[in-house]
């Protein structure tokens, strides 16, 4: 099995969140990084498989200060050798397409082919709606079906845009949204003219993204996903993995047969639960580790406030709706205990729950969403280590039964 950590990362504890616009804070961002670099190292000497970030904006209430996740990857590698950089995700209608593709690439060749990239469409208005503006594109989730139709159009037309420019040497590209490159465009250097660089006549015809990444064709891609068959059946055709939010273990093998089921219809063969870095699927849950289970309780409880004081306002929670709990879904950390989002206990108590996950949904893959920041350090830097020299060994030298069994 994989382990990897999603990281929200937070420039105050949950204690003073919420009292403050702590995203303002210099000193506080500061010691933020210096965390993250510390607990990515412990995670990189404990078999961590890989750490990712998500891209967020103008969050001056402190909760989630990552706008450039590529810059921390970058950064987060050159002080780990072994351990995965990533994001969950890039948001691609805040983007120039062309310039996401050449800065990816740049980022794969600094982070020596350590790279995994995420893509997202945006669920929070006040980053797509500023950013892009340009593309008239507002965040997924809106409620208006106008508004999902345009965020999907952009993100599928980026990534058309990205895919191009990583796997073709020379290419020009008409779209409903841009023109790569504009008609008519001046470009008479002899050089590009003799080496048949991409123009004609004087012209510029087709261009090139340089550098191209490290990783062949790309590196490997994964995609937020929380109820959306449409974004499943996307990921499963151009080859990305899911990561399923969703707690309902029905829900989940829905998630996972369907991903395989859109996957064979394009050549590939997986069984439910695979993953690769081709394009499988990966399951996402909380993770609270301690030497007791009321240490490690309050590591969970001091992380849930990101999600009862911050996340819950997005609608997040129903994704951790049980079977037959109806109305709406509590925003509270009981309701992530109750549905097992969250896995909290000593290395034995944990083992045992991931082992039955494995066990129930055949996974492989797991990405933990652990709170930098808003969770004391030393709880941190305790979880991640408990869990990657008790648990990871524990579960990598077991199999999960043969199907029958």
């Amino acid at each position: 099995m994989k382990f990897g950590m999603f990281y929200p990362l937070a420039v105050a504890r949950e204690s003073n969140l919420g009292k403050g616009l702590w995203g303002l804070d210099r000193g506080l961002y500061g010691t933020a990084i210096e965390e993250l670099r510390e607990q990515a190292l412990c995670a990189d000497q404990t078999g961590w498989t890989s750490m990712l970030l998500a891209e967020h904006h103008f969050e001056v209430e402190g909760y989630h200060v990552t706008p450039n996740p590529l810059m921390l990857n970058v950064y987060l590698a050159q002080h780990t050798q072994r351990l995965r950089q990533g994001q969950l995700g890039l948001v691609l209608p805040n983007w120039n397409p062309l310039r996401l593709a050449e800065d990816i690439a740049v980022a794969d060749h600094l982070t020596g082919g350590r790279l995994d990239v995420g893509l997202s469409r945006g669920y929070q208005s006040r980053s797509v709606g500023v950013l892009g503006q340009h593309y008239h594109a507002d965040a997924a989730g809106s409620g208006s079906a106008q508004t999902e139709a345009r965020n999907r159009k952009v993100f599928e037309e980026w990534f058309e845009v990205m895919r191009r420019a990583w796997t073709e040497d020379l290419f020009s590209h008409q779209g409903e949204l841009i023109s790569v490159p504009p008609s008519g465009l001046s470009w008479p250097h002899p050089v590009t003219a003799r080496l048949d660089a991409g123009a004609q006549g004087g012209q510029l015809k087709r261009v090139a993204v340089v550098p191209k990444p490290r990783q062949l064709p790309h590196p490997p891609l994964f995609t937020t996903l929380t109820q959306s068959p449409e974004t499943l059946e996307w990921a499963a055709r151009v080859g990305s993995s899911v990561v399923t939010v969703a707690a309902d273990p029905n829900r989940v093998r829905w998630v996972f047969d369907t991903y395989a089921q859109e996957a064979a219809k394009h050549g590939r063969t997986l069984r439910s639960g695979e993953y690769r870095p081709e394009g499988g699927v990966v399951l996402c849950r909380n993770l609270a580790v301690a030497r007791t289970h009321e240490e490690a309780m309050e590591t969970a409880r001091q992380g849930s406030a990101f999600w009862t004081h911050w996340l819950g306002e997005f609608g997040f929670f129903e994704a951790l709706r049980m079977p037959g709990q109806e109305g709406p879904v509590p925003k509270t950390f009981q309701q992530m205990l109750d549905s097992r989002f969250q896995l909290v206990g000593t290395p034995d108590a944990v083992g045992e729950q991931i082992e039955k996950l494995r066990d129930e949904l055949g996974v492989e893959y797991i990405i933990f969403i652990m709170y930098g920041g808003i969770t004391e350090h030393h709880r941190m830097l305790e979880s991640i280590q408990l869990f990657g020299e008790k648990v990871i060994p524990r579960l990598r030298s077991t199999q999960a039964p043969a199907q029958g069994q």
